[in-house]
């Protein structure tokens, strides 16, 4: 049995299930899992999709977590407990993969697969090719934010891959903040050392995994036969929209992010994000963006309230991080 599963907040529930249209249409034998590190009404996920909450894991720490940590942090740190629970939960469960809710598939998951056939971890890099320098973005901005992106892993049942769940969970309980001072990358750089302290760990590098706004530097986008193709022949596996808003084509903005590309520059990009921003409005994006949630049992955009969580937060942060 193989399983797919994101992690992300209750603003975000547009996007999982955008995200869980695309397994449900390429991965059709695999389970797909939401993973919330706040309460959300049940009903509101459709029939089919499992939902597990931080509050089932039982961890004696996630108050301290959710003190400490924003929404995006703790929604970073979470990423391995919620993992190490499904594996847990599920006996069966022989190969687990990790996308962000930002993301859409657009093929069957084959390449990782294949990769997890002889290996334990999969990890995905930023780059495999050095970005031009010229803009705000270039091969600096990953020798601060880490080699390999977080937004994506995959995981065989083995002792390797348990090993490196409980490694970084040990990590992130306590350092998944985002502090380029100390040299913090939320959970992300950590990533970093996964290749050099543990066995079998694969570097996947195929062109149509993770194509995001970091390697369009080196990667074309087109279509033939209703099916997308990334440098003219190799398929498009899946397409990860960080930094995109609902309204990024209005916007002429591929991602927040950066400023390099645009729609202008890149019109063989317009396709899939137009895909992507009609599958958010499916689902409620809008409604759902509403939200933004200090605690599991407090939600409210109130800007007085949302300041005063913020400074709290930062007060616990030098409490609980002294180093």
């Amino acid at each position: 049995m193989n399983a797919i599963y994101t992690v992300c907040t209750y603003n975000h529930i547009g996007r999982a299930l955008s995200l869980a249209d695309s397994v449900s249409t390429h991965c059709q034998d695999t389970k797909f899992i939401i993973c919330l590190i706040d309460t959300v009404d049940s009903g509101l996920i459709p029939e089919g999709i499992e939902l597990i909450t931080a509050q089932e894991m039982n961890l004696s720490f996630l108050n301290e977590m959710c003190s400490k940590y924003s929404p995006l942090e703790l929604n970073s740190a979470l990423k391995p407990y919620f993992g190490n629970y499904i594996f847990e939960k599920y006996k069966e469960l022989d190969q687990l993969i990790f996308l962000d809710s930002d993301i859409l598939l657009f093929d069957d998951l084959h390449p990782v697969y294949e990769s997890l056939s002889s290996n334990s971890i999969v990890l995905s890099p930023h780059s495999l090719s050095s970005v031009p320098d010229g803009t705000d973005f270039d091969d600096r901005v990953f020798l601060r934010s880490g080699i390999y992106n977080a937004g994506f892993f995959g995981l065989k049942r083995d002792q390797n891959s348990k090993a490196f769940l409980d490694w970084w969970m040990g990590k992130l309980r306590n350092e998944c903040f985002f502090d380029s001072k100390r040299g913090m990358f939320a959970e992300q750089l950590w990533l970093n050392l996964v290749p050099l302290y543990f066995e079998s760990v694969d570097i996947l590098k195929h062109v149509g995994c993770n194509v995001a706004y970091w390697n369009l530097h080196d990667r074309i986008l087109s279509k033939n036969d209703g099916v997308f193709y990334v440098n003219g022949s190799v398929p498009l596996i899946f397409f990860h929209y960080s930094g995109a808003s609902i309204s990024c084509i209005e916007e002429n903005r591929v991602s927040q992010h950066q400023q390099r590309y645009t729609f202008t520059n890149r019109p063989d990009l317009f396709e899939v994000f137009k895909l992507y921003t009609d599958s958010l409005n499916k689902h409620s994006y809008e409604k759902f963006n509403q939200v933004y949630t200090l605690n599991s049992s407090f939600r409210t955009r109130s800007t007085l309230v949302k300041a005063v969580g913020e400074f709290y937060k930062k007060v616990i942060k030098k409490l609980f991080y002294i180093k």
